[in-house]
């Protein structure tokens, strides 16, 4: 069984052999203390040899037991992610915090006593899991922080702290905000009880086995005295969770996690290119938990590896800190919420928004044309909505948006295509597809680990050999393809799927959703294409807001439907700017869902 960590160095084996030193970026350094840490001896890490980016930081990293791989050896799955990424059987396994998960599931080193009993992954196992897409935790550590480290790695004078360290630095200052924050709060104030009061702890572990003969002399009632230890210890779920006293002694609370790990290593780069005066000074509850876990037993070894990295240090010039939001990294913070910047459409805005639309830049609606349906009774319970456990009415439903996707990709699919389903869930129209088409290849796209895991379970009952599954965000998707498909991919990922099959020229079968939740990122302008740039952004963002209101029977449906075809009609002006040929259509029938647009595109 496959269980290999594929990390990158930009030094060549024979290198590697004459200085026993081998250059790495910051991604495989994190993975590479993480397997130290853990001592997963059933995950073989590989390192693969590739040619230097400039815009990436190096460090040379001193070890006698590294492996290579050679390139030609390396599975085309492997190649079609960004790194660090994991071969699991036939799964991939791609981004930092994803790899460096699947790492502690294989942990043999003993728990820390800095640790929950839960290990470094935390409390449910949650810690890290959610994808950096929707998590400001996650890509902090993923990406926000990464990125500060590689620009100081870059830099040769200083004269402002990185705004990450700043973001970081304020989130320790606020409460512990996490699922099991009460329970914390009742543990340690038991704790605080056993080691201020030891002969009240005797008392209550004593309680069950008074003396009968004490029992008859004492006259005050043990009922009474039980209940009110259990008042010391009681934290009612009332109390505001900034008064629960419960602090940071590590990043996400008072247990050391993966996160901890993560960010350590990345601050042991940061701290040896600024020095350790300036974060003392100017960040001190970061130079505060830094010491903490820099003096942890278990955290030895990779003190030692980091020891032998030459850090070239900054020149500092009057040092600022930048003006931040002062919020956590938690998305549960209530500063975050500002009901100032809520999008309300009222109709004057709707009207003045749809107001700007010219003739010309609407694409008019096309009939499908697929005449033929499935013959559901064929297909096997693995890709048969009907074999769930879903009520009568949602199976059909399903049925039928699976059906209009699955006609769209056979009328257009060709022999040994390779076809991506983009934020697959647990793979119901990826499956039925590689059902259908045995001589495609059918890749199952998703960053949620318990989706895929369901879908992965239905393909090997169903013994499908042409189903490959890819536990990653889209970004760090890099592969080739033919045609890439989506199914209510929400929001803003309807826009990455729809640039991915830009940029790969591919076909592409999209059944957008989610249209009040499109924002502008870093990554994506709106509007999209240049025949709706007269279009301002709060214009734009109003009229998809209103194509959210698309509920059955709703007086506002008509509307909402126009709305959803501007926004899509923005997404085909798009593609044809990339010179592809686009159809906007809607699922049959209509009332299958409320969300019922289709686009489908294909390279002229």
């Amino acid at each position: 069984m496959k269980n290999e960590v594929y990390l990158l160095t930009y030094s060549s084996n024979e290198e590697y052999k004459q200085t026993g030193i081998i250059k790495i970026p910051l991604e495989s350094l994190i993975t590479y203390c993480v397997h130290k840490y853990c001592r997963s001896e059933e995950v073989k890490l590989n390192f693969l040899h590739a040619s230097n980016d400039k815009d990436i930081g190096l460090l040379d990293l001193s070890d006698s037991c590294i492996e290579f791989i050679d390139n030609s050896e390396i599975p085309w799955q492997v190649s079609s992610c960004a790194y660090p990424s994991v071969l699991y059987e036939n799964t991939i396994i791609t981004g930092l915090c994803a790899v460096s998960r699947h790492i502690c599931k294989y942990r043999s080193s003993p728990l820390s006593p800095s640790e929950s009993e839960e290990g470094l992954l935390g409390f449910r196992k949650g810690c890290l899991q959610a994808p950096n897409e929707v998590s400001i935790w996650t890509k902090f550590c993923e990406i926000d922080l990464l990125n500060s480290a590689n620009h100081l790695l870059h830099k040769e004078i200083l004269s402002e702290i990185p705004e990450s360290l700043v973001r970081f630095e304020n989130h320790l200052k606020k409460p512990v905000r996490i699922h099991n924050v009460y329970k914390i709060a009742r543990d340690l104030k038991k704790e605080n009880i056993i080691s201020n009061n030891k002969d009240t702890v005797n008392s209550i572990s004593d309680l069950k086995k008074v003396n009968k003969s004490s029992e008859k002399t004492r006259t005050p009632k043990v009922r009474k005295w039980k209940s009110n230890i259990k008042k010391e210890l009681e934290v009612e779920c009332s109390v505001k969770v900034e008064d629960l006293n419960v602090e940071h002694q590590f990043a996400e609370g008072p247990f050391f996690t993966l996160a901890d790990l993560i960010l350590f290593t990345l601050y042991s780069i940061v701290i040896k290119s600024l020095d350790e005066k300036v974060i003392e000074s100017l960040l001190p509850l970061t130079y505060k938990w830094f010491s903490n876990v820099q003096r942890m037993e278990e955290l030895k070894n990779i003190n030692n590896i980091i020891h032998t990295i030459n850090i070239k240090e900054l020149s500092i010039e009057n040092m600022e800190l930048p003006h931040t939001e002062d919020v956590s990294l938690y998305k549960s913070d209530p500063k975050r919420l500002n009901p100032k910047k809520r999008l309300f459409t009222k109709p004057e805005d709707i009207q003045n928004a749809l107001s700007i639309l010219e003739e010309g830049m609407e694409l008019g609606l096309s009939d499908s044309g697929f005449v033929k349906g499935l013959d559901w009774s064929l297909i096997p319970d693995g890709a048969n909505p009907s074999a769930g456990h879903l009520p009568d009415e949602r199976v059909v439903r399903k049925s039928q948006q699976l059906e209009n996707l699955c006609l769209a990709v056979l009328a257009m699919a060709n022999e040994g295509n390779f076809i991506v389903d983009f934020c697959s869930g647990s793979g119901h129209l990826g499956i039925l597809i590689a059902y259908l088409l045995p001589k495609c290849t059918v890749i199952l796209l998703e960053n949620k680990e318990q989706s895929l895991l369901r879908a992965r379970d239905r393909v090997h009952k169903m013994g499908l050999q042409n189903v490959y599954f890819f536990q990653c965000n889209l970004d760090f998707f890099v592969g080739k393809f033919d045609i890439g498909i989506a199914l209510h991919a929400c929001g803003i990922a309807s826009d990455l799927v729809l640039d991915k099959c830009l940029k790969a020229n591919a076909k592409f079968v999209i059944c957008p959703c989610c249209y009040g939740s499109l924002h502008a990122t870093d990554r994506l302008i709106y509007p999209r294409s240049a025949m709706f740039r007269k279009m301002t952004i709060s214009q734009y963002l109003c009229i998809g807001h209103t194509a959210d209101q698309t509920h059955k029977e709703h007086p506002l449906t008509i509307r909402g439907a126009r709305c959803m075809a501007v926004i899509d009609s923005d997404r085909a002006r798009l593609a044809e700017e990339f010179g592809f040929k686009v159809t906007l259509s809607r699922l049959k029938p209509l009332s299958c869902t409320p969300k019922n647009n289709l686009l489908i595109g294909v390279p002229s």
